[in-house]
């Protein structure tokens, strides 16, 4: 590991590798539990803007938002668990949209 990589005050890691392990894991949740709008879309857009004031090159372009949505969606088609959140932006888009972050 880089130690440039390395956050002195935090020890978090903002290494590329670190950096697609946090995205995915947020798709992942997003696709198999949906997105809340209190809850899981404050705090993926929360962990996406870190990521993007430490390594701003590693976010040109990539929309977490827009990954996790198509994953929840392609989940639910598949066969996958139905959505259970009554406030899933996916299935209720009423206030947040699938932009940009």
């Amino acid at each position: 590991m880089n130690l440039d990589d390395i956050d002195p005050a935090s020890g978090l890691s903002y290494s590329r590798s670190a950096y697609e392990a946090v995205r995915a894991s947020w798709v992942d949740l997003v696709a198999q539990h949906g997105a809340s709008e209190t809850y899981t879309l404050p705090k993926l857009q929360a962990a996406r803007s870190l990521r993007e004031q430490k390594r701003p090159r590693f976010t040109l372009g990539d929309d977490w938002i827009v990954a996790a949505f198509e994953a929840h969606r392609a989940f639910v088609a598949s066969g996958g668990l139905p959505c259970a959140v009554r406030t899933c932006a996916v299935h209720y888009p009423t206030r947040i949209t699938a932009g940009p972050v």
